[in-house]
Order: structure tokens, then sequence, then C-alpha cells
């Protein structure tokens, strides 16, 4: 992946976009992770190993912090990490997109493999979850297109 400094300074140019709109499913391993680093717990139960961050209304990610860099960069939800590549089932089998965001065009196919690659370890209810978005923000999406990796 790009360096820590390209990729902070693209996403503060892009004003965070990911980060104001999803709010990724993380498993109770990523939660419990986050709060035993001292952070705040902005996490809701959404099933017995799977939570959701929660912001309130349309507000951006509560760990996206004023200059739009991430408080919890060194730690944050393997959905963050693999950001733009994502994770999702068609027709029962798994597959992956790629958002061409800013930063896509940072990356190296070895970055997008190995994106890939550590989205293949994201678990399916996570996944499922993840793609459990309202109509609005489906339409938030369309922002930027995809590719089917």
């Amino acid at each position: 992946m790009p360096t820590s400094s390209t990729l902070i300074s693209v996403c503060k140019q892009c004003n965070a976009w990911c980060c104001t709109i999803v709010k990724p499913p993380v498993t109770k391993q990523e939660k419990d992770t986050i709060l035993q680093a001292g952070f705040s717990d902005h996490f809701i139960q959404i099933d017995e190993n799977i939570y959701q961050i929660q912001a309130e209304d349309q507000k951006p990610c509560p760990y996206l912090k004023k200059d739009y860099s991430c408080e919890i960069q060194h730690i944050k939800p393997k959905l963050c990490k693999i950001w733009p590549v994502i994770p999702r089932y068609k027709q029962n089998k798994r597959g992956y997109i790629i958002i061409k965001c800013p930063l896509y065009f940072h990356l190296t196919p070895q970055d997008i493999q190995q994106a890939k690659n550590e989205a293949a370890a994201v678990p399916q209810e996570i996944v499922t979850q993840l793609w459990m978005i309202s109509p609005e923000m489906k339409e938030k999406y369309k922002r930027f297109t995809y590719e089917e990796l």
C-alpha cells in the first residue's frame, strides 16, 4: 500500500469521503482492540460477534479527526485497512470490487492484490452486514465508479 503520508494526504484532499458515509461493521476482536487501546466506545452490537461503528445520524465516523485523518489509524478495522477494495457476495459467491476514489489512482497492482488477499479473510457475517445499506447510502456511493476484481 502507499506510504502512510501519501495515504493521509490523499484522504485529506478527498475529505475522507469513505469515512463520512461508511460506518463499518467490525468483529468483537476489532472492537476490543480499539477499546483496549483507550479509545471511546462508539459501537453497537449487531450480532453475537458483530458490532457497528456508530455515529449520530449522518455524521462521519466518530474516529475521523477534524483534519480528515484517522484517530485509530494504527488499529483500524480490516474493512478500513483494505479500502478501496470491498468484499461482497454475489449469487452466493465471494467477489470483490474496487472503488475508484482518489486513493485508487495511487495503488499498484500489488497493493490491490494485497488488499484483495486481506479481504478474503473478512468473515462472511461482516461482508453481509456491510452490504445491508439504505437506499440513501447507495445513492451516496454513486459519487465514484467501481470495477469488479
